[in-house]
């Protein structure tokens, strides 16, 4: 179900945005959770993902990708990473996925079908919020993703 007017906020945001292949995000969030228990740092809420772009390279696309981490507290950062006080999304259009990351395209094709129905500009890509996080063993099939995309408030 599409709901509209949705806003999505976190504070004390660990931020990482480059390029890299899924194998290597994958690597990331690991490098991640590594360098939050380095520091004495908690994850504060869902993780949350965006892709702004993909290039076809010779072997894998490559995506450039943001990773959003809310943290327990404010925190200094190393250069590799970025501290953003509060990520906040508002005026967006919102579903939620659930099951395999896999099909999440769909997820996103009926929010844009739903975005390009009603008139409405997105202004933002799609910000996807791990609501659960999977523990080992658990299936893909469990996964839940709110997926979130801002729009233009103003009626042109």
């Amino acid at each position: 179900m599409i709901e509209i007017e949705k806003e999505f906020k976190i504070e004390n945001v660990l931020s990482l945005r480059k390029k890299m292949t899924q194998a290597e995000i994958q690597q990331e969030f690991m490098n991640i959770g590594k360098f939050l228990e380095q520091n004495s740092l908690k994850k504060n809420g869902p993780l949350v993902t965006a892709t702004f772009a993909i290039e076809q390279s010779n072997e894998q696309p490559i995506l450039d990708t943001e990773i959003l981490v809310p943290l327990d507290q404010p925190a200094k950062l190393d250069e590799k990473y970025k501290f953003k006080e509060i990520f906040h999304l508002m005026n967006a259009v919102y579903a939620r996925h659930k099951g395999n990351p896999n099909t999440l395209q769909d997820t996103y094709n009926e929010l844009n079908q739903y975005i390009s129905q009603k008139g409405l500009e997105p202004i933002t890509v799609a910000y996807n919020v791990n609501v659960i996080d999977l523990e080992p063993g658990q299936s893909m099939d469990d996964m839940i993703v709110d997926v979130y995309i801002g729009v233009n408030p103003s009626i042109l």
